[in-house]
């Protein structure tokens, strides 16, 4: 499965009148690029070029990371723990957080912390599933 083809054929697929030459044209790429990327197979995968994937991001209307996640996957820099996530909004949050720095991770994982608690303990609450907690990884016991 090439996921990076998939998101610009769908992109293309998604309104009238798109194709390959009018994405070439809106991320200032070359028309060759955005046709080589159409024709990959799967011997032919390799990391596309990060300013690549920025620029057709751009020309797309989409997040960076959504496309530089999927090329890393296509090109086999994920692990199968990180492949088993299938839904595009954790693919994307996945990314994002790549990009981040210690602190701001550290940050991002302080929040959703707080949240996931929150959402257990509603669980708790309604009968789905024992009050356990939420890992806290800072002290490695149970909050």
């Amino acid at each position: 499965m090439d996921r990076l083809k998939q998101l610009v054929e769908g992109w293309i697929d998604a309104e009238p009148g798109r194709n390959a030459r009018r994405l070439a044209d809106a991320a200032g790429v070359s028309r060759t690029t955005v046709y080589s990327l159409l024709s990959r197979t799967r011997q032919s995968r390799r990391m596309v070029e990060r300013a690549t994937l920025e620029a057709l991001a751009s020309g797309m209307g989409v997040h960076p990371n959504l496309l530089i996640e999927a090329a890393r996957d296509d090109a086999g820099y994920w692990t199968e723990d990180v492949r088993a996530a299938t839904s595009p909004r954790i693919r994307a949050l996945q990314a994002a957080l790549d990009e981040l720095t210690e602190a701001e991770a550290e940050e991002v994982a302080e929040v959703a912390e707080v949240v996931l608690r929150r959402v257990l303990s509603r669980r708790a609450a309604a009968g789905q599933l024992p009050l356990g907690g939420v890992p806290d990884q800072r002290s490695g016991s149970d909050v």
